[in-house]
C-alpha cells in the first residue's frame, strides 16, 4: 500500500539528471561555438563553459569568452561590423576613449589615428605617429599596402549561431529528462 511520495529524494534526483543533461548541452554549445570561429582563432583558447545553480531554483549553463577578440569575432570589425541593433556594446564603444574620433559612426571604416597616445580596443595604451591620420586603412589593407589586420571583418555571431543551431537539441534534451524521469520510484509504501 502506498503511503506517500518522497518529494525531497525525487527533487534531488531530478535536479542531478537535469544538471547532467545541461552540462552535456553546454559542452555541445561550446564545441559548436569553437567551430564557428573564423577570423580570430585565439578566441577558441578563451572560450569556457560554466554550470551554476541560481537561488536553488534554476540550473544554468553558460558559454563565454574572456578575451577581447571574442567581441570582434562575434560582432565584426570596421565597416563590416554589426550595427547598434545587433551589437549591444557598440554605443558604449563609440563613447569610449578607444574609439578613434576621426572615424564615422555610420560607415565605421577603420581610419588612421592622429598623432599621440590612444587606448586600443584591447585596453593597451599605444602610440600613433599620425602619418595615416584620417586615411582609410581598410582600403590600404585590401591593396596590400599595410598589414591585413587593419581590414574589416564581418560578424560571425559565433555564440548566437551556436545556441540557435543547437536549440532543438537543447529543448529535446531537457524535455527528455523531464518526460523519462522515473517519478514512480519515489512513492513510499508502508
Amino acid at each position: 500500500m502506498l503511503s506517500g511520495y518522497d518529494t525531497a529524494k525525487a527533487t534531488a534526483a531530478l535536479e542531478r539528471a537535469l544538471e547532467t543533461e545541461i552540462r552535456g548541452l553546454t559542452a555541445l554549445v561550446l564545441q559548436t561555438a569553437k567551430s564557428n570561429i573564423r577570423y580570430y582563432p585565439e578566441v577558441r583558447n578563451h572560450l569556457n563553459a560554466q554550470l551554476f545553480v541560481v537561488a536553488n531554483k534554476m540550473i544554468c549553463g553558460e558559454v563565454m569568452a574572456d578575451y577581447w577578440q571574442a567581441w570582434l569575432e562575434q560582432f565584426g570589425k570596421g565597416s563590416l561590423m554589426a550595427g547598434t541593433n545587433e551589437n549591444p556594446g557598440l554605443v558604449k564603444y563609440f563613447n569610449s576613449d578607444s574609439w578613434n574620433r576621426l572615424r564615422s559612426r555610420s560607415s565605421r571604416v577603420v581610419l588612421g589615428r592622429p598623432k599621440g597616445n590612444y587606448r586600443s580596443i584591447d585596453g593597451k595604451i599605444r602610440r600613433s605617429g599620425g602619418g595615416y591620420a584620417g586615411v582609410d586603412l581598410e582600403e590600404l589593407a585590401e591593396r596590400g599596402d599595410i598589414d591585413p589586420k587593419f581590414g574589416p571583418t564581418p560578424p560571425t555571431f559565433f555564440l548566437r549561431v551556436a545556441l540557435q543551431s543547437n536549440r532543438n537539441r537543447i529543448l529535446q534534451g531537457i524535455a527528455s529528462v523531464i518526460e523519462e524521469f522515473p517519478y514512480h520510484k519515489y512513492f513510499t509504501a508502508r
